[in-house]
């Protein structure tokens, strides 16, 4: 294969691209971090100064640096920008279409949008692209793509080969199925940038995989660090249920954001504080007569340990592998997979092993050569020797008899692989990754036998069972797939992606995938998480609604859904029964106005009775539970640490609630005298208030209005973040190093 034209030049690239493929470009750009910020920026200002070129870029998730919407945004995100983003470019196609200002000649298609920062677009929500994630590589070819351009790693070997490290998501699966179809030629660009973590596995490929690479310090970059939103109580709550719901020596897939970030910290919690877990699970679980999930909550530690299977690999899973949680590892054979899970054999190399693979018919004996040959790739025989018609050749030249039945031949076999690890096992397959600056730096630091435990790979080899299914049935064991919703009707319909007047609010992304996998996987499940209610605009909406016109999944595909009121196991049940199961986990203030919308449809019994047990769903019971004793002190706001300092956390959590509170002086005015006191007040217990002003530039404000914006914050700040809450590791901008 020809080695790759390299520039250091992005100008000259754009140049190289079009010639070879002409001015009808169908740019593919990987979702999320992987992006060529730098080469797609310059291609697309190619097209704006060019209508003859064609330019159609299709992508998902789409990162821009924060933004500013009032002054009191403006005040918190500009230190952050300076701080964070500096070196951040943000794609010119995503500020055009902001603005309108896309030219004629260019479209840009995603299947997957930043969470909520389109609606109303119009443009964006005409482009947008309803596909499961598995079904984008296929959609590219159809739509006649052309080039590929993603930012890649170079590795620190000698060998010249390069990472797709955040994203082998679509590009693994788009060039097989390419040379499967023998689709033409794809031009790929890969923009070198050596903070992005190499990783290995199926993301490490050549040098010639690719036609042209940007390699310079120009194109060495900071990463997008992804904020993250404080974890509330009610996210504690729903993750406590979760939690006691994932088995010891299963597979875990969750989500990025905040509910992500309390499942990972919850689960730490269980393996290393497990009195503490279970006593929070148990004060929390009001379900005791198990009427809503018929098996207890499981409340062990994790003995066997969990296995990663993640479409997005969240920044909790670094801490379970960490506190020893993310630790059992799936080996690429489905038979000796097999094997370990029914505990005929260890993941430790020895004659129990070798028995256990013969007995299985996996190995014959004698061995033939392509048994001799898998357990020399799978560490088990000692490489030194060569197979000789049924006998063995070892580096002396002597020769043994291939006899699997005697112990001294086996040990023989072994050699010095006997008594080590199985080599290969891996803890984690995922598909992208995003995170904080401490997650890149961990895994840029990661240690390469532990690095060799992490494969990115193919989103078809995580989302689906479709190849390899018989690997894939033995490695999922007791799978549980976690994805969260906006809504869930009470015939257990899921909406999790647009609303009603058909505006996309993010995209199907994989979440169809792994409903699917959980109903077809033995012991799988899907667990569908939500708060039961929302905030907005000072007024209180449940998310258990009766009807909606939009679903993501169908209610026949209903499973189990989680709220912080309890589990409901929906599988198989009567619309009856689900119908109950969901108003026994709505909250209290809706119970009765959607038990009357189920009456007259005569979909429940008209003596049904919300069960007394389930009759005080409500936030003051949730905050009761987590107030008693020490319990407060076990849930931070920034479980995982964050990028943010001491007073920006303390300002996120304020200005959050402030937004949900609404707008009109009626709603705030109490908001407006706490603050007004607590802002003219020297008491020690506000002294972390005025430190928070200070953040906001808030010192000398001298106008009405810049006045009136202090007390809103200083209010928020006294009545909605909680002091008794641990903050997390914060960013100490006095340090040299963030001290995550």
């Amino acid at each position: 294969m020809a080695q790759p034209e390299s520039f250091s030049a992005v100008e000259a690239c754009v140049d190289a691209v079009l010639a070879r493929v002409g001015k009808r470009i169908v740019l593919g750009l990987p979702l999320g971090l992987g992006k060529a910020n730098q080469f797609a920026n310059a291609l697309y200002a190619r097209a704006e100064n060019d209508p003859e070129i064609e330019l159609t870029i299709y992508t998902a998730l789409t990162l821009e640096r924060p933004s500013a919407g009032n002054e009191l945004q403006r005040r918190f995100i500009q230190p952050l920008l300076d701080r964070l983003y500096a070196d951040y470019q943000d794609l010119a196609y995503n500020v055009a279409r902001r603005k309108g200002l896309l030219p004629d000649n260019v479209e840009v298609c995603e299947f997957f949008l930043q969470p909520g920062s389109f609606l109303h677009k119009n443009s964006v929500q005409q482009s947008y692209v309803s596909a499961n994630y598995t079904h984008v590589p296929r959609d590219l070819l159809d739509r006649g793509v052309n080039v590929i351009a993603q930012m890649i790693s170079p590795a620190s070997d000698d060998s010249g080969d390069f990472s797709l490290s955040s994203n082998p998501d679509l590009t693994l699966p788009v060039l097989e199925l390419a040379r499967a179809r023998g689709y033409g030629p794809i031009t790929l660009v890969g923009e070198v940038n050596a903070q992005l973590p190499f990783v290995g596995g199926d993301a490490r490929v050549s040098a010639d995989t690719f036609d042209f690479l940007l390699e310079g310090d120009l194109f060495r970059r900071e990463l997008f660090a992804a904020p993250n939103a404080p974890v509330r109580l009610t996210d504690y709550a729903l993750a406590f249920h979760i939690a006691g719901l994932i088995r010891d020596g299963g597979t875990l897939q969750v989500g990025i954001g905040a509910l992500g970030d309390a499942i990972c910290h919850v689960l730490r919690l269980r393996h290393c504080n497990n009195a503490d877990y279970r006593d929070i699970l148990q004060s929390l679980d009001t379900d005791t007569a198990r009427t809503l999930f018929k098996q207890p909550p499981e409340l062990g530690d994790f003995q066997k340990g969990l296995y990663g299977a993640s479409e997005m690999v969240p920044e909790g899973f670094l801490h379970l592998r960490r506190a020893g949680v993310l630790k059992r590892h799936v080996y690429a054979d489905s038979v000796l997979q097999k094997i370990l899970n029914e505990g005929a054999a260890t993941d430790t190399v020895d004659e129990k092993l070798l028995i256990a693979l013969r007995d299985s018919g996996r190995i014959q004996c004698p061995l033939t050569e392509a048994d001799t040959q898998f357990l020399q790739d799978a560490g088990i025989v000692d490489p030194s020797y060569s197979w000789r018609g049924h006998r063995f050749l070892d580096t002396h030249g002597e020769i043994e008899e291939c006899d699997l039945h005697s112990s001294a031949g086996r040990k023989k076999l072994m050699g010095n692989c006997a008594g080590k690890p199985l080599p290969g096992g891996i803890w984690l397959h995922g598909g992208f990754y995003l995170g904080s600056t401490a997650m890149y730096r961990d895994l840029r630091e990661m240690p390469l036998e532990e690095m060799a435990g992490i494969n990115m790979t193919a989103i078809d080899f995580i989302n689906e069972l479709q190849n390899n299914r018989a690997l894939k049935i033995a490695q999922r064991q007791h799978a549980r797939f976690v994805n969260s919703a906006m809504m869930v009707t009470l015939n257990g319909a899921v909406i999790s992606d647009g609303l009603e007047n058909g505006q996309v609010v993010s995209g199907v992304g994989g979440q169809y995938n792994f409903v699917a996998q959980a109903h077809e996987l033995p012991g799988g499940r899907s667990i569908i998480a939500l708060p039961s209610t929302r905030q907005m605009s000072g007024r209180i909406c449940s998310n258990i609604v009766w009807e909606y016109p939009h679903c993501t999944i169908p209610r026949h595909l209903r499973d189990i859904v989680v709220t912080e009121y309890g589990v409901a196991n929906l599988r198989g049940k009567s619309d009856r029964d689900v119908i109950e199961a969901m108003l026994c986990i709505a909250d209290s203030r809706f119970q009765q106005e959607l038990l009357a919308k189920a009456r007259e449809a005569g979909k429940i019994d008209a003596g049904f009775s919300i069960p007394e047990a389930f009759a005080n769903n409500t936030p003051e019971r949730i905050h009761s539970v987590f107030a008693q004793g020490h319990r407060l002190q076990l849930l931070p706001y920034y479980p995982l640490g964050t990028d943010l300092t001491r007073e920006e956390v303390q300002l996120a959590v304020a200005l959050k609630a402030l937004k949900e509170e609404g707008r009109k002086i009626w709603d705030l005015w109490p908001i407006l005298r706490k603050g007004r006191r607590a802002c003219k007040s020297s008491a020690p217990e506000y002294r972390f208030v005025h430190d928070c002003l200070k953040r906001m530039a808030f010192e000398y404000s001298d106008t009405f209005e810049h006045r009136l914006e202090a007390y809103l914050v200083a209010g928020a700040l006294v009545l909605f973040f909680d002091k008794d809450r641990p903050l997390g590791d914060v960013f100490d901008p006095a340090s040299a190093f963030n001290p995550h």
